[in-house]
């Protein structure tokens, strides 16, 4: 009877401290989840405070930008915000793969002229060459520096 009583005992003390133990990994995850969710909502009221009650006109996503940086700079020196702009480049240069046309270009004068293909990649299937001169881009690349272009 003694030792029924004694297992039952070590059984039920094992339930009550796993329960314990999965109800504060619970609280301590909501607990996290809502200040990060109440921090957000204060970051989102102090942008548009900002866009309505500045003195000058903001450029919301320039100090959003701001912020994202000067947060991922508080946590080290490795980790970096690549804006969606810039992911392509990015690939580029970490992955060797390219998502462009497969095509350095460069502007000369009202055209855009082909100075590089990459072999296997849609300008090179699709049967361009260095020196083939195109305008299909020319309204994108008006305002554009040289630097730009690839």
């Amino acid at each position: 009877m003694k030792k029924t009583l004694l297992k039952s005992f070590k059984i039920i003390t094992g339930i009550i401290i796993i329960t314990i133990g999965l109800l504060t990994i619970s609280f301590n995850n909501d607990s996290k989840l809502f200040e990060i969710s109440k921090n957000i909502e204060i970051f989102t009221s102090t942008i548009k405070e900002l866009d309505l009650n500045y003195v000058d006109e903001i450029q919301p996503g320039k100090l959003i930008k701001s912020a994202i940086e000067g947060m991922l700079n508080d946590l080290d020196p490795y980790t970096v915000y690549i804006p969606e702009a810039e992911i392509e480049d990015y690939k580029f240069m970490t992955t060797g793969q390219y998502g462009g046309i497969g095509a350095i270009i460069h502007k000369r004068g009202e055209y855009t002229q082909i100075s590089e293909i990459y072999k296997d990649y849609p300008a090179d299937k699709n049967g361009l060459i260095p020196g083939d001169i195109t305008n299909t881009t020319l309204d994108v690349t008006d305002n554009m520096d040289k630097n730009s272009f690839s």
